[in-house]
């Protein structure tokens, strides 16, 4: 996203200099316009300005697009992600831009082409040759940056079929961008031809596909928001056995209902499910003893807290320890089924990658555990 709005910003210093330097160029040259002439001549220089940004900005679009799910489809087990975007913004951001921008494109340079048929001499204008000059070398900085990147990626061990994927992206995209303007520097277009019309269809199969294909590896809007309203089904649950906890540190004992965590004067109320506004199943498995030690004049705790808090969830979360996606609910392999696995001092955040937080589609139970050693006595 910061990257697409630094090149917006280039191209419109770009369209800038372009504006003034064709004015200065005119005074120079003496050459005397009227006054419609110079409402079209700075039409054609807004039109090309939009045409550059529309351009980069869906090059630079379609490119991380293709590059996340290129990604998510072939995961590689080097990459230790202990945090992802839930929302998937930087994606999310780049498809919205693709589908506003690219229409964009498409419609300027339809208006341009029918311009420059009624009025042949603007096919050798100099804002046209100048701004598409422009274009293109802003368009190859950014192909050359993202080369750069996906070879010092590669470098560093991704896999080959992720580099050789997004190699291959970059170099379609070059070689698409410098035939079609190639061809639109050399055209006649005083004869009427299908080819930019067969340009155009396939642009747009292959934007769409790229756009299809990765909402359906990166996930459906309703999947996504599926995602994050089971994302704040976790962090009330993470909330609700800290507060359990802290009782436990006050009382000596779990609570045996979750309005028993209600406390006004600390300004804390149990949270509900944010769909059904319903209560989260919790029940007490086992209550701990507490018993006091003379010797040390403090209270300690011989057995365990055990407790459980259950929600209902709409979508499956299965991960390893790397925060791999694994085929199945289950333990996460390299985590032991020990008091650790299950401990109250494990938090939840946002984007949390850990097994801890694991759950099915439906309802899923968390088996929490407050051992003695957690236990500070008093």
């Amino acid at each position: 996203m910061i990257v697409t709005i630094t090149i917006i910003v280039a191209l419109l210093v770009l369209g800038i200099l372009a504006v003034g330097l064709y004015f200065v160029y005119s005074l120079i040259n003496n050459k005397n316009v009227t006054q419609s002439n110079m409402k079209t001549k700075a039409l054609d220089i807004f039109l090309y300005l939009g045409i550059a940004i529309a351009l980069i900005t869906s090059v630079s679009s379609f490119l991380q697009v293709l590059f996340t799910a290129i990604n998510r489809k072939f995961p590689d087990i080097l990459n230790y992600n202990t945090y992802v975007d839930v929302s998937q913004s930087d994606v999310r951001f780049a498809i919205a831009s693709l589908v506003v921008m690219f229409p964009i494109y498409l419609l300027l340079s339809w208006y341009v082409s029918n311009d420059i048929k009624k009025y042949l001499y603007k096919q050798d204008i100099f804002v046209r040759k100048a701004m598409i000059y422009c274009t293109l070398f802003v368009a190859v900085l950014t192909l050359i940056g993202t080369l750069v990147s996906v070879v010092y990626t590669y470098l560093g061990g991704e896999l080959s079929v992720r580099f050789g994927l997004k190699a291959l992206s970059i170099f379609g995209v070059a070689f698409a961008l410098f035939g079609y303007y190639y061809y639109a520097l050399k055209r006649d277009y005083s004869k009427s031809t299908i080819v930019p019309a067969v340009i155009t269809v396939i642009a747009v199969i292959v934007v769409v596909v790229s756009v299809v294909w990765s909402i359906s590896i990166v996930g459906t809007p309703a999947q996504m928001r599926a995602q994050k309203i089971d994302s704040t089904r976790l962090a009330d649950i993470s909330r609700i056995q800290q507060e359990v906890f802290n009782r436990v540190q006050m009382t000596d004992k779990l609570p045996l209902t979750l309005t028993e965590l209600d406390n006004a004067f600390q300004g804390y109320q149990v949270p509900v499910d944010p769909v059904t506004q319903e209560m989260y199943k919790y029940s007490v498995v086992q209550q701990p003893v507490v018993k006091m030690n003379f010797t040390t004049n403090r209270k300690e705790m011989t057995t365990k807290a055990i407790f459980e808090v259950c929600a209902t969830f709409e979508t499956v979360r299965a991960v390893d320890a790397r925060g791999m996606s694994l085929p199945s609910k289950g333990e996460a392999p390299g985590i032991s089924s020990s008091d650790a696995m299950y401990s109250v001092s494990n938090y939840y955040y946002e984007g949390d990658m850990s097994p801890f937080w694991n759950h099915g589609k439906g309802e899923t139970c968390f088996k929490r555990i407050i051992s003695p050693d957690m236990y500070y006595g008093r």
